[in-house]
C-alpha cells in the first residue's frame, strides 16, 4: 500500500484540488464510469481502531473528511499514531483492500457524536465509501461471548464475534442506552430476526450463516455487525466472521440414492419412485448422465466408487481408492457451483455400483483404511460381515444402481421361483388393494402351495436384501438357509400350511417385494 504524507494544510489544498478536477472530469467525455463499492457505516469509541473492506474495481485513494479519523499503515503503527503520526490518504491498487482506521480524541465534546466521511476516488470520480461514527463519550456498550464452563468473557472489538453453521452461536449484550442491531451482513442470520435492547438490561442473541444460501455457507465470510442508539449518538462496530461450514459436513440436492437402474449401454438411467401412498411407482428415466449439486466447504469433495459382487455366498466389495480393484467404470465429472454429474461406462455383465461423494476432510480419513474404524464400512452384528456405513448411506450416497439388461424387462417379475427340479414356477401378480397397502408396494406376487411341495426363491436384486415370513400375524422360522442367493424351504410336517404364507424381501431399509404362497 503507498503511503502520502503532507500537512493538514496541504490536506486541504488537495481536496480542493481534488474537486476541481472532478468537475472537469464531469465536462470529459471519455472518462468511464466506474462501480464504487457500497457505502458502509462504522462506529467506535476514542482510540479504538477499525478494519474497513473494500473491493476497488479500479487504482484508488482514500481521503478522510476530519483530522479525528485517520488512517494506520505497515508504516505508521497505532503507537506512533498516537505520537501524532498519522495518515489521512492513502492509495492502492485495484482488488480487494482491507485498510485501518484510528479514532482520535481531537474535538470531542461530552455526549455528542461526530460523523467522519471516508472518501474514495477511481478513475476520476469518487464517492463515500464509509461514514465513521466517534460514539458519544458517557456510553457504554459491552459485549460477551460463552468461554469456558459456560462464563461469559467479554468480546472487544478488535476480536469481534464468529457465526454458526449448523446452529447460532450466543452471545450476550449490554449497555446503558436503547440500541438495536443494524448493517449486518446480507449472509448472517439472527435468531428471532432481531438485536433489541433497553439500558442496563442483558439481551441473549444468536447468530449463524443464513439457511439455503450455499452460495453463502459453503465460503467463509466477513462482515460488520453495528449496534446503534436509536438517538444515533453511538454506533459500536463488531466484525463478524464465518468460518465456513464444516470441513466434513456435506449435503446435496438431486434425485433420491436408491432403486436405480443403469442400461447395459451406459446411456440411460432408471428410478423406480413409491407413490405418496406407497400403493403406486412410476420410473424416472435420465438420458446420458444424473446430475446433483454437492454443498460442501469451499466445493471441495471426492468421489469413492464401490462395486458390489457375490464370492461363495458372500457380498464382497471393491473400491475406487484400490488402483488395483479396477473400480473405473463409474465417473463424476465437476462442473462450477458443486455441479456434478454421474456417468456409468458400457457393460455386457451385470454389475452393481455405489457413487459416493464425500468432504475432502472426511475423503482423506476414509481413503486412508476403507476398513477401518474411520472408514466406509462397519460390521453387521447379525452377520458378523463387513456391510456400508448407515450414516454414509444416508448422507453421501448419490446412487446405488444395477446395471443389466434392461430388454424386455418392464414386465418382468423381480424375483424367480423354482421347485427342486430347478423348474420355474409361474407368478400371478397380486392386485388386491389390501395387501398392496399393507406392504406399500405392488410388486407382490403369488404362487399355489399345490404347484410344489419344495420352493427356491431368488430375488432378482443385486447388493444386500433381507427377508422375513409370515403365516398370518406368525413369524416363520423354519426357512431353509440361504444359498447362491436363493431361499429355500419345504412345506410338509415341519412346515404345515394353516394359512398362506407372505415371503417379504426388503433392500436398502425399504419394503421391495413379497411371495404369497397360497394355501
Amino acid at each position: 500500500m503507498k503511503k502520502n504524507k503532507f500537512t493538514l494544510g496541504w490536506f486541504f489544498i488537495s481536496l480542493l484540488m481534488a474537486f476541481a478536477v472532478t468537475a472537469c472530469d464531469d465536462d470529459d467525455n471519455d472518462v468511464v464510469n466506474v462501480t464504487f463499492p457500497e457505502k458502509q457505516t462504522i462506529g467506535g469509541a476514542v482510540n479504538e481502531t477499525k478494519s474497513l473492506t473494500f473491493d476497488a474495481v479500479a487504482d484508488w485513494t482514500l481521503t478522510s473528511s476530519t483530522t479525528w479519523c485517520y488512517f494506520i499503515t505497515e508504516e505508521t503503527p497505532a503507537a506512533k499514531a498516537a505520537e501524532g503520526v498519522k495518515e489521512y490518504a492513502i492509495s492502492g491498487k485495484a482488488g480487494k483492500q482491507t485498510v485501518t482506521i484510528g479514532i482520535s480524541e481531537e474535538g470531542q465534546e461530552y455526549d455528542q457524536a461526530t460523523v467522519a466521511s471516508i472518501i474514495i476516488r477511481m478513475n476520476g470520480q469518487e464517492a463515500v465509501l464509509a461514514e465513521v461514527t466517534r460514539n458519544a463519550a458517557g456510553r457504554t456498550f459491552k459485549l460477551y461471548k460463552k468461554g469456558e464452563g459456560d462464563a461469559w468473557v467479554e468480546v472487544s472489538a478488535e476480536e469481534g464475534i464468529e457465526a454458526g453453521y449448523d446452529n447460532f452461536i450466543q452471545y450476550k449484550a449490554e449497555a446503558n442506552f436503547r440500541f438495536a442491531a443494524t448493517n449486518r451482513p446480507e449472509w448472517l442470520s439472527i435468531e428471532g430476526g432481531s438485536i433489541v435492547g433497553t439500558a442496563n438490561k442483558e439481551v441473549l442473541f444468536g447468530i449463524k450463516v443464513i439457511d439455503n444460501r450455499p452460495d453463502f455457507s459453503k465460503y467463509a465470510q466477513k462482515g460488520n455487525l453495528n449496534f446503534q442508539d436509536e438517538e444515533g449518538k453511538s454506533i459500536y462496530t463488531y466484525a463478524v466472521d464465518y468460518k465456513g461450514m464444516s470441513p466434513e459436513a456435506m449435503s446435496y440436492e438431486g434425485p433420491k440414492q436408491w432403486n436405480w437402474t443403469v442400461a447395459k449401454d451406459g446411456k440411460t438411467y432408471y428410478q423406480t419412485n413409491s407413490g405418496i401412498s406407497g400403493t403406486e411407482e412410476t420410473i424416472s428415466e435420465y438420458r446420458k448422465f444424473v446430475e446433483f449439486t454437492i454443498t460442501a466447504k469451499d466445493d471441495e469433495f471426492e468421489p469413492i466408487f464401490v462395486e458390489e459382487y457375490q464370492e461363495s455366498g458372500m457380498t464382497m466389495y471393491r473400491l475406487s481408492v484400490y488402483p488395483e480393484d479396477n473400480v473405473n467404470w463409474m465417473h463424476v465429472t465437476k462442473y462450477e457451483n458443486g455441479k456434478v454429474r454421474v456417468t456409468v461406462d458400457e457393460s455386457e455383465e451385470e454389475r452393481t455400483g455405489y457413487v459416493f461423494v464425500f468432504p475432502k476432510a472426511l475423503y482423506d480419513k476414509i481413503a486412508d483404511d476403507p476398513f477401518g474404524e474411520n472408514g466406509l464400512f462397519e460390521l453387521n452384528p447379525e452377520t458378523t460381515m463387513q456391510q456400508l456405513k448407515y450414516e454414509y448411506t444416508e448422507n453421501n450416497l448419490l446412487m446405488n444402481f444395477v446395471q443389466k439388461d434392461m430388454s424386455g424387462s418392464a414386465d418382468a417379475a423381480p424375483l424367480e421361483v423354482t421347485d427342486n427340479q430347478n423348474k420355474k414356477i409361474e407368478l400371478t401378480k397380486v392386485t388386491e388393494e389390501g395387501i398392496i397397502s399393507e406392504y406399500g408396494t405392488d410388486k407382490i406376487y403369488s404362487v399355489p402351495s399345490s404347484s410344489a411341495n419344495s420352493f427356491f426363491i431368488k430375488p432378482n436384486l443385486s447388493g444386500a436384501w433381507e427377508y422375513s415370513a409370515w403365516m398370518g400375524d406368525k413369524e416363520v422360522t423354519d426357512l431353509g438357509e440361504m444359498a447362491e442367493d436363493k431361499l429355500s424351504f419345504w412345506i410338509g410336517d415341519n412346515l404345515p400350511l394353516e394359512k398362506d404364507i407372505h415371503v417379504v424381501f426388503k433392500q436398502n431399509y425399504q419394503n421391495k417385494m413379497v411371495l404369497v404362497i397360497k394355501k
